[in-house]
């Protein structure tokens, strides 16, 4: 087995045949690439504001993206959300932090404790002892999303880069279908949401086709430490569950999660039609955008008796 295009020695057996290292580097970046000019994610007026976990797909993102926004002059800053996962997180983002310093990218670091005076896990010790109905990673995945797109706007953002991978957006696809959510499925896409709201930073997904296995040996062969292991919380999450079985289907049926995107890509305009007659209000608790009258994370943490800065 050679390489497609230059018949050297592969590291990657894809669709269209296998790559050697230096054909795949060019492929997953032409890849990226694409999907940011065939979507028009972002123009040069746009101030990018690159959502950081410090996981290999966020690294991915933010790498890819500040190369186009240095030849183009354009402001871009990572944020990185500290849940207080230790042993993961912490590490997670001290990875981040030596690569921006590297890169010279602007970087910035927003904890749990900062703004709501706790970490996850001590909230979730909380929602437990009064019996809410909410799992670990909903909370943090609630919690978080509100610190970013308020950070993101007070500090000039227009766009929120997010990296999530083509397994991501295929998980996220069949969960909505199982739970039967389909106005959620309203607001997926390389560019989701279905209402805009000039409070709520847009986000942007330019990894969006690209898979899970393609993002880890892109970040491998480009040399980045990166801490290749999931969230310790998520095992017992749904998203585990759904990732495992598509997995499995994808193995036996290699294309599963690429036509799960593509059919989901057909079906978005439609629904989008559907469901984006409603408005985005302000939360009356915390100012935020939001569908109801109070935010999700108001909500949740008005049920745990917490406050929020």
């Amino acid at each position: 087995m050679k390489c497609i295009l230059c018949k050297g020695k592969p590291v990657i057996e894809l669709q269209q045949g296998h790559l050697c290292s230096k054909c795949f580097i060019d492929y997953f970046q032409k890849k990226v690439y694409k999907t940011i000019r065939k979507h028009k994610l972002f123009d040069k007026k746009d101030v990018l504001c690159v959502g950081c976990s410090g996981g290999k797909d966020s690294l991915a993102a933010l790498y890819l993206v500040n190369k186009i926004a240095k030849e183009r002059n354009q402001k871009v800053f990572a944020l990185g959300v500290d849940e207080g996962v230790k042993g993961y997180r912490d590490v997670q983002l001290e990875d981040m932090k030596k690569f921006c310093d590297e890169h010279g990218i602007e970087f910035h670091i927003v904890k749990f404790t900062d703004v709501y005076g706790k970490t996850n896990e001590q909230l979730m010790k909380i929602a437990r002892k009064k019996g809410v109905d909410i799992s670990q990673c909903t909370l943090c995945g609630i919690l978080r999303r509100k610190i970013m797109n308020r950070f993101a706007r007070e500090h000039g953002a227009t766009k929120m880069v997010v990296g999530h991978n083509l397994d991501d957006e295929a998980q996220t696809a069949m969960m909505n279908m199982f739970k039967g959510s389909v106005e959620l499925m309203a607001r997926l896409g390389p560019i989701p949401g279905s209402i805009r709201h000039k409070d709520f930073i847009p986000r942007i997904k330019p990894l969006y086709y690209c898979t899970n296995e393609e993002t880890h040996l892109y970040t491998k062969l480009m040399g980045f430490s990166v801490l290749y292991k999931p969230c310790p919380h998520r095992k017992a999450s749904f998203r585990e569950y759904v990732d495992k079985n598509i997995e499995g289907v994808e193995k036996d049926y290699p294309g599963t999660k690429s036509a799960i995107i593509q059919n989901t890509l057909k079906l978005v305009p439609m629904l989008k039609n559907e469901y984006s007659k409603g408005e985005i209000k302000e939360c009356r608790s915390c100012g935020e955008p939001s569908k109801n009258v109070v935010c999700k994370s108001c909500k949740v943490l008005d049920k745990l008796g917490v406050s929020n800065s």
